[in-house]
């Protein structure tokens, strides 16, 4: 039976954090739309293959300079400003693919999703960790799961639009759902940030701080192997006799543990220390990315996600709360979007080395090998570096308890 201590519990937490889950989903959803049709875009306006990829990156380049630039103005205490502006930038640039019909109208719109990500982002998660200190994780963890169902949801639902209504009208299905979440958004209220004098400083002045550059490259970290999925897991599960489908099943299963297990990943940050389960949660994570490189069957690829999906429920919200605790007052998004910003240039240069590595060797054995031993290194060096530069702040928190 539900005590009224438990019911005001309960309200507590959920206050505030029903909006940010709507933005969270509604966002990623409408950007990763994009995925599913991109080559359907090719075939009917005829650009090049180098379209593809400007296309992709002025998505990323857009949420980079955002995060790193126009995040810190959250933290002058209306966020929801931000959380708004979001979610009309991506109903906006969702309309604009629906009526482009040049390649440069596709690189601006998809210019515009990628800033409503970088627009969102830092201050949702800001926000989320504000309301409650103590339960930090908690709510990040619930948050991440919303935000990896709406990107790995995005190509599913995108695809099953366009076979009935052509690529026009399922691009606009994705701008109504951005602005009947800006609607539901509108009225409910959000809690302000703590702000001071230094809220309108750029983020990259944060890096000053070593707690600060501990947990942006914590998250950095963890970001590494992201960067190969992105460009080599279709071609790689492929290579192991692996289907279209298939690759989409291991998208979709290794979001599931984060829907499911992310409260309780960030429950158990917020009990243990997020210091502690970032570093143990990377050195988790290193073996399971060598793996990757060792497996020579396609479904062990894809049963193999859901285990690196829960070991990541369990440790990306100890890094994103852990950020949230070694920000300055008044920093709130500025750190949240120096993190975002670093995990996006970590994806990026991992997505350019990875093809690279994987293509150096004829066998796809050895290229699996190479490619996914480079990047469980990297982690292995940056988690190093991580567990060295945090151990003073860890040692100082338990002499204190």
């Amino acid at each position: 039976m539900t005590t009224p201590t438990k019911e005001r519990g309960l309200a507590k937490f959920t206050m505030g954090i029903g909006p940010l889950l709507i933005c969270g989903f509604a966002v990623p959803v409408s950007n990763s739309m994009i995925f599913a049709a991109l080559s359907d875009l090719q075939d009917k306006y005829g650009f090049s293959n180098a379209g593809l990829g400007l296309i992709a990156a002025s998505g990323f380049l857009a949420s980079l300079i955002v995060q790193l630039f126009l995040a810190p103005f959250a933290d002058r205490g209306k966020p929801k400003r931000f959380v708004l502006a979001a979610l009309i930038l991506a109903a906006i640039g969702s309309a604009m693919f629906a009526f482009g019909n040049t390649l440069w109208m596709f690189v601006a719109a998809r210019a515009i999703t990628g800033a409503s990500l970088g627009t969102s982002g830092p201050a949702i998660k800001a926000i989320a960790a504000n309301i409650d200190k103590s339960r930090a994780a908690e709510r990040l963890g619930r948050l991440r799961g919303l935000e990896l169902a709406g990107f790995t949801g995005g190509p599913l639902i995108g695809a099953l639009l366009i076979g009935p209504f052509g690529l026009r009208g399922a691009f606009l299905v994705f701008a109504v759902l951005a602005l009947a979440a800006f609607f539901i958004v509108l009225p409910r209220h959000l809690p302000s940030l703590p702000t001071t004098g230094e809220s309108n400083r750029l983020s990259l002045e944060l890096l000053k701080l070593r707690p600060v550059r501990a947990a942006a490259l914590a998250s950095l970290t963890l970001f590494i192997p992201i960067g190969v999925y992105d460009a080599l897991w279709d071609r790689y599960v492929t290579d192991r006799g692996g289907t279209n489908a298939m690759v989409g099943m291991t998208f979709l299963l290794y979001t599931i543990p984060f829907i499911l297990l992310g409260a309780a990943g960030g429950r158990l940050a917020d009990r243990r220390g997020a210091a502690r389960m970032t570093v143990i949660g990377i050195f988790m994570t290193v073996p399971l990315v060598f793996v990757y490189g060792l497996l020579n069957s396609a479904w062990l690829l894809v049963g193999f996600a859901v285990v690196e999906g829960v070991i990541g429920a369990l440790t990306i919200p100890a890094a994103q709360s852990l950020m949230a605790q070694v920000a300055p007052k008044g920093r709130a998004s500025a750190a949240q979007g120096l993190s975002g910003a670093g995990d996006l240039m970590a994806g990026v240069l991992m997505s350019l080395i990875a093809p690279v590595l994987y293509g150096s060797s004829e066998s796809v054995a050895r290229g699996g090998l190479i490619t996914f031993g480079f990047a469980a290194l990297m982690m292995a060096i940056c988690g190093t570096a991580v567990a060295l530069m945090l151990r003073p702040t860890a040692d100082s928190r338990s002499a204190t308890n």
